[in-house]
């Protein structure tokens, strides 16, 4: 039998020491980390655990509206649904895809492969159709969370005024880029649960902040009068078959933009099927060498500094002048002519020789008062300066080319501006698109400050009695004339430029002009881009301008001021009409 050793009972003692330390030392360290995870770490997994049991989802704002000045609804946010699967519950992937894609006309390799992610947006925006029928299918994990798709409702009407908004609802041309702030509102959010299968509990969300709709924008444009425009210049598309056609209608006293359209177009519904060249505003973003519309800002400056009077006989040379080593020509072999029949007969050499009168200096300060070469300040995107070089840039042969319209550059903008100084009494106006947003945003209001005087009142007066018989049977622009209504006008036939030379086979046909003489109410330009055929401006685009105004005038209310007239002429009227 063995014998205790008589130290043994101390280690055993020490030996149940070390074991009560240890355990200490083990509660002390648990202790330790559930401080750590519990106070320290708590911001950070509480974070990471609301993560698992909740998700948050943006909810779309509605994009604001646009209307015409009455009212008329032109562009606006529809209800629409947005496709999600969540793939957990997929019990079928392959199936899953092959139903969507049948459906959403998509390429099925696409639909699957988007189905190996967790929550994935198979497309935005469907249509009705496309809801029903995904519903009917009852496929597992099919979410459709609430959207909005912008609308058209009066298809390709003012297209390039308005422009178009993107699948995210961003305005990508038009008004919908220009006051894309003013029509986004501001997205909301909201958090829904999850349960431990990571199945979203719908019916237990909760609206973190609600969504804002986007302010609406009333235009200035009249939607009757922006009709009447498109139709018009269709048909002048399909008679003239031109390269391309823009038309401006504008309230001369006040810059409003009444009408404003181009051809060739596009549908703001369905941008991506046309060309995007098709969706450029060329009033605004495309210029042309004026012609003889810009005969009038040569008339003013010789007039306004008294150089000329209006029954002063000039020498047309019998339509064929060699000046500064060119040969200036007139459309018609004219000999002397006043002051009056240069302008109501489009005379080139007569219109040089007035300019001589006055020189560059003074010819270039006149036209610098009409702002040409500057932005006119339109709220669309795009606009363009224009094309005027400064004096010392010209060529001892610009003045014999300026004058008459060539050598510079103008956007249908600038033109129709620069008549509507004579239609107002002598300022220019700030062409301008807005008419108001509701709710009221004062910082966007568009001012209407007047600038002062361009020309005298009685300059003014005097070229609107010539401008008006420009528009009659002794001048160019017999065929915009409508009996009853005095109209004043300027037609325009500039030809283009091709390999830095003018081309004698392509032309632009301009007219501009203001109506009715004693009290003017609108002014119309009319700009046809290379017409086949035919390519006058008083043959092509006078027309044009005719039946605009008719129209107008009529849905106005504008009566003609001689009404004998109107009548007796109305059967001459008519027959016009089917030039």
């Amino acid at each position: 039998m063995r014998m205790l050793r008589k130290n043994e009972p101390t280690c055993f003692l020490k030996r149940e020491k070390m074991i009560e330390i240890s355990l200490y030392l083990c509660f002390a360290i648990l202790a330790a980390r559930l401080f750590y995870l519990q106070i320290i770490m708590h911001e950070k997994y509480a974070k990471f655990a609301g993560k698992i049991q909740f998700i948050e989802n943006q909810i779309p704002a509605q994009r604001g509206s646009i209307y015409d000045r009455n009212g008329n609804i032109l562009a606006m946010d529809i209800p629409a649904k947005t496709l999600y699967v969540y793939t957990r519950n997929v019990d079928d992937k392959d199936k899953t895809a092959k139903v969507l894609a049948s459906i959403l006309k998509m390429p099925v390799s696409e639909i699957r492969k988007k189905l190996d992610e967790k929550y994935p947006r198979i497309k935005r925006k469907l249509t009705i159709e496309e809801y029903t029928a995904i519903e009917k299918e009852k496929l597992k994990g099919v979410i459709f969370e609430d959207d909005y798709k912008r609308l058209y409702p009066k298809g390709k009407l003012a297209c390039h005024i308005l422009g178009f908004a993107n699948v995210d609802g961003i305005g990508i041309e038009g008004v919908e880029l220009q006051y894309n702030d003013v029509l986004s509102g501001e997205t909301g959010l909201v958090s829904i649960p999850r349960d431990g299968r990571g199945n979203s509990l719908i019916s237990l969300s909760r609206v973190i902040c609600s969504p804002v709709r986007g302010k609406d924008i009333y235009l200035t444009i009249d939607e009757r009068i922006q009709q009447i425009v498109e139709e018009e210049i269709a048909k002048c598309w399909e008679t003239s078959t031109p390269k391309k056609i823009s038309a401006i209608v504008m309230d001369p006293k006040t810059g409003e933009i009444l009408a404003m359209a181009n051809k060739p177009d596009f549908d703001p519904n369905d941008p991506g099927r046309f060309p995007a060249e098709f969706r450029k505003n060329y009033a605004v973003t495309d210029l042309f060498e004026p012609g003889s519309i810009f005969k009038i800002v040569t008339a003013a400056a010789v007039l306004e500094e008294g150089k000329v009077t209006v029954n002063e006989i000039f020498n047309c040379e019998g339509g064929k002048w060699f000046i500064r080593g060119h040969i200036l020509h007139d459309a018609h072999p004219y000999g002397p002519l006043d002051f009056q029949q240069i302008i109501i007969k489009s005379s080139n050499i007569g219109t040089v020789k007035l300019a001589m009168r006055i020189g560059d200096q003074t010819l270039y300060r006149y036209i610098k008062k009409f702002h040409f070469g500057e932005l006119t300040g339109i709220d669309l995107p795009g606009e363009i300066r224009g094309i005027l070089r400064p004096v010392e840039k010209w060529s001892a042969y610009s003045i014999t080319a300026i004058p008459i319209g060539q050598e510079v550059g103008v956007t249908c903008l600038q033109a129709i501006r620069a008549i509507s100084v004579f239609a107002n009494g002598g300022y220019l106006v700030q062409p301008h698109i807005l008419k108001r947003i509701e709710p009221s945003a004062p910082s966007r209001a568009v001012s209407l400050v007047q600038s002062e005087n361009v020309i005298s009142p009685g300059v003014i007066a005097t070229l609107n009695a010539i401008l008006a018989k420009v528009v009659s049977e002794e001048g160019t622009a017999a065929r915009a004339g409508i009996p009853g209504y005095t109209i004043c006008g300027k037609t325009g036939t500039g030809q283009k430029v091709e390999n830095g030379v003018y081309s004698h086979s392509k032309f632009t046909a301009s007219f501009i002009g203001f109506l009715p003489l004693q009290d003017p109410q609108v002014a119309i330009l009319v700009n046809v881009d290379e017409p086949r055929g035919a390519y006058y401006g008083g043959i092509v685009a006078a027309p044009v301008f005719r039946e605009i105004a008719w129209r107008a005038m009529q849905y106005m209310q504008v009566p003609p001021q001689n009404a004998s007239i109107a009548m007796t002429g109305s059967q001459t009227y008519e027959s016009k009409r089917t030039d």
